[in-house]
């Protein structure tokens, strides 16, 4: 019979011994899922930070876009090749995009257009509103149309129109071009524009004044109108072209392809204009620096999250590579008596563990692939991150197998030289989780000097230190505690003796191998502690940040408006309406003056609405509101960082005399860095606008704020605008810091799944012992149901003082950081500490419940053994 050489008889001796293979394999399946999960949720949290900053924009502004600007006067030749060059750019590398032509304005200081070309209505007569044109496909399908004529010229809003005294297929003269009036359609701002105008709306709205409305918007019915007016009025013109882009599926590394194919069109649209300036749009480019500070950002704690995970796995693969050790201890003294050493047995480890190590790295990077798509940030990953991957999880593979092959080398050789009953060797009596309690206490020294959140180009991060720390703290001090407890089990042995036998047995188990006991304790320890502490943390930072949000807003949602409206006539829907006045002050008695942030409020139904929690004051809200009717004397107000007392306020340049009459650390409707004063609306007089009070009223919801603003414009608002929670999350950029903790609660529950994992393996490696101990003590009298008993005994009660140590050590870690997690320093209130107890408790469940499975498993497989075979092993 042929004999195969060694490099091809190996795998297939591997394939003899289940057990080890589903080891190695499911071991460093979690290793490379640990290690190749970094840069695909770094990838997935830069794509999904800049589809946020999106989101909220018009959907254009995820297009790229490039414009060509000719200054007055505009010749017939410059405004041909000026009209048809940002196209022509794009079509020059294959691009189709959607061109826009817009005649006659300029732009002010509030971004909207402010100057016009003239227009002289069908009388002759100057209109006193200059007028701007604007084409692009499609814009007449998306207005109200009052009337239309067909054929060329422009459409002009019905104010307008009437204004002029001009109709449909009447004329009118734009400079001194007479022009078709081809329909007449209901002003934009008179109605819901649509998504089609949400780019478009400082054509018809100025978000600078409501009292100073942009030139009307004349619509030409086609691009030549556009130029031809450009060329005979002498206006400026600005061409544009915009490619459609998807932006809630963008990407990173598209957004900058996206950048670099903007500029080869620009280059080229330049060129066919020959005149004018041109440049792109910044916005997309805007939102893409802003995802790349935040995913750098994030770096600092995901970084070393990855590497805590992944050491931890190869602890796990190494335990695979001892597992092998002992299921081959028969082969493996025979070959040791015959003179092989440590090195030919690792090389024999390897060959015959090198296959499902390595199927297990493809399906943990392929499982890594597929739960960050699914649980991550975003599912769409830059070509690069899959890549990085790939060459991560390659790297987890060699490094796994190398850790595995070792082990199995040197467990080899101890299994072969060293005596039974031998002391253990010095390594393993040296504390070396020490090190890593030094390296927290280096950590938590240099995170003493520093914020623990930090803001870079305004986007807020985690301190990477506030990680590692407590990571390096609760692995040492479980290690070292678990170290502490396994070596008092020898007294514990001694009281077990007078216990019944399922006790008996379960501690003289844990007595006889104290370094697998340890391990165990430290393998469900250590995930329960990661999992208190994150899930603490992050349900802590959920609590402050929907807290400083709610201060911010005062409710759920408000609708606000600039005009004057009656407060008490705002109606509809539950909610409360309060007037701000934004330029106010407070002056003391001793002369000392505050600017505050006065709100008017009615007393009736604020404390229903406003965003309140118990912890603002020692008085709960409608107590303060209630404090506020008292009648005599002056004005009583609430404030929230000043003393009690009386105090004149001046709203604007009108003096109220108030008191002071109760204060609370916090109140609802604080946006800026100044106190909140409440009065109650009906106690306040009439402000005039000549007091320069910059007063404003808002609709304050737990509804739906449509329906607040609905409420201001039916009281008159003719500008509203809405802000609700996701507005205000977006603009203090605290993605970063959600997404940090929900890696490292990920990290949490991988680390139980490491912990599951090394009970299976600490029962595999046992059960040759545990077997032959069964089946003699079944010769003796044993019974099963006593044998379960003291699995149950055993693995359970691990389990909970695993349970117990890991939720004291996470509480340690939770006193010593949250104090440190304000999220946000500019916003009240303070962070607040929210216990997750539904998730702890089911935390507790479940790693009872795997110690529960775990014992069931060891006892199916203690009856399925062949006494016979186990015997003469």
């Amino acid at each position: 019979m042929r004999v195969l050489p060694p490099w091809t008889r190996a795998p297939l001796l591997g394939l003899r011994q289940p057990a080890a293979v589903l080891a190695v394999l499911v071991t460093t399946a979690i290793l490379a899922c640990a290690v190749a999960s970094a840069p695909l949720f770094l990838s997935s949290a830069r794509s999904a930070a800049l589809q946020e900053q999106l989101a909220p924009q018009c959907a254009e502004a995820a297009w790229p876009a490039i414009g060509i600007f000719a200054p007055a006067p505009v010749g017939e030749q410059a405004a041909v090749a000026v009209a048809g060059a940002p196209r022509a750019g794009w079509a020059s590398i294959g691009q189709d995009a959607v061109p826009a032509l817009h005649l006659g304005s300029s732009l002010g200081p509030g971004g909207n257009p402010q100057t016009g070309v003239p227009v002289t209505g069908p009388g002759g007569e100057r209109l006193s509103q200059p007028a701007q044109v604007f084409w692009q496909p499609g814009a007449l399908d998306h207005v109200q149309v009052v009337a239309g004529a067909g054929g060329r010229g422009v459409w002009l809003p019905a104010s307008y129109a009437e204004a002029a005294g001009a109709s449909a297929g009447g004329t009118i003269t734009v400079g001194d071009a007479p022009l078709t009036v081809a329909g007449v359609y209901t002003d934009l701002f008179d109605t819901e524009p649509g998504a089609y105008w949400c780019d478009h709306a400082d054509l018809f709205t100025n978000a600078a004044s409501a009292d100073t409305p942009p030139p009307a918007l004349l619509l030409a019915t086609d691009p030549q109108t556009v130029v031809a007016l450009a060329a005979a009025v002498g206006g400026s013109l600005r061409a544009t072209a915009a490619v459609p882009e998807d932006g809630s599926r963008l990407t990173a590394s598209r957004a900058e392809e996206l950048a670099a194919q903007t500029a080869t069109a620009l280059a080229a649209a330049t060129a066919a204009a020959g005149t004018g300036a041109g440049g792109p749009d910044p916005r997309l480019a805007d939102a893409r620096d802003r995802a790349v500070q935040l995913e750098q950002g994030l770096r600092g704690p995901v970084v070393p999250v990855a590497v805590a995970g992944g050491l931890l796995a190869l602890v796990l693969v190494a335990a695979a590579g001892s597992a092998w050790a002992d299921r081959r201890a028969t082969e493996v003294r025979l070959l040791a008596a015959r003179g092989v050493g440590p090195v030919p047995l690792a090389g024999k480890a390897a060959l015959e563990l090198g296959a499902p190590a390595l199927v297990g790295a493809a399906l943990g990077g392929a499982a890594a692939r597929l739960l960050v798509g699914a649980l991550g940030p975003a599912p769409e990953l830059d070509p690069g991150a899959t890549s990085a991957a790939v060459l991560v999880g390659a790297a987890a593979f060699v490094v796994g197998l190398g850790a595995a092959a070792v082990v199995a080398g040197l467990r080899a050789r101890g299994m072969a030289e060293r005596p039974l009953g031998a002391a253990p060797s010095w390594p393993a009596r040296v504390p070396w989780e020490v090190a890593l309690l030094l390296a927290a206490g280096g950590c938590w020294l240099l995170l003493e000097g520093r914020d623990a959140v930090v803001s870079q180009a305004g986007v807020a991060q985690v301190n990477g230190l506030l990680v590692a720390f407590p990571l390096l703290a609760l692995a040492g001090a479980a290690v070292l505690l678990a170290r502490l407890l396994t070596a008092a089990l020898p007294r514990v042995r001694r009281w077990a003796g007078g216990r019944g036998i399922p006790v008996f047995l379960a501690v003289n188990r844990l007595t006889a191998a104290r370094g697998a006991a340890a391990v165990l304790l430290v393998a469900v320890a250590l995930p329960v502690a990661v999992l208190g502490y994150t899930a603490t943390l992050t349900a802590g930072s959920a609590a402050t940040l929907t807290a400083k949000v709610g201060v911010q807003l005062g409710a759920g949602g408000f609708a606000a408006t600039a005009t004057r409206v009656d407060p008490a006539a705002v109606r509809g829907g539950p909610g409360t309406t309060v007037t701000r006045y934004a330029d106010s002050t407070l002056t003391g008695a001793d002369g000392d003056r505050v600017a505050v942030q006065t709100l008017g409020v009615d007393p009736a139904t604020f404390a229903g609405t406003a965003f309140w929690v118990d912890s603002f004051a020692d008085r709960s809200l409608d107590d303060l509101v209630t404090a506020l009717t008292r009648e005599g004397g002056a004005v009583p107000v609430v404030a929230a960082g000043l003393p009690p007392g009386p105090y004149r306020l001046d709203l604007g340049s009108l003096p109220v005399d108030v008191e002071v009459v109760a204060t609370a650390d916090v109140l609802p409707g604080r946006r800026s860095g100044d106190p909140v004063v409440l009065v109650a609306r009906d106690r306040v007089p009439e402000v005039p606008p000549t007091a320069g009070a910059d007063q404003s009223v808002e609709r304050w919801t737990d509804g739906d704020v449509a329906v607040a603003a609905q409420a201001l414009r039916d009281a008159g608002a003719v500008r509203v605008t809405v802000t609700v929670p996701d507005d205000v999350r977006r603009t203090a950029n605290f993605l970063g810091i959600t997404w940090t903790f929900g890696y490292l609660a990920a990290l949490a529950v991988f680390i139980g799944v490491i912990g599951a994992a090394g009970l299976l393996l600490h029962l595999e490696a046992r059960s040759r012992s545990r077997v032959a101990g069964y089946v003699m003590a079944r010769r003796i009298g044993l019974t099963r149901g006593a044998h379960l008993r003291s699995l149950l005994v055993e693995l359970v009660g691990v389990a909970a003082a695993g349970v117990v140590l890991g939720g004291a050590l996470a509480v340690g870690a939770v006193a010593a950081v949250y104090r440190r997690l304000d999220v946000d320093l500019l916003r009240p209130p303070t962070p607040l500490l929210d216990v997750p107890w539904p998730a702890l408790a089911a935390t507790v469940l479940v790693a009872l419940a795997v110690a529960g499975l775990a014992a069931l498993h060891g006892q199916r497989a203690a009856d399925r053994a062949d006494p016979a075979s186990v015997l003469r092993g």
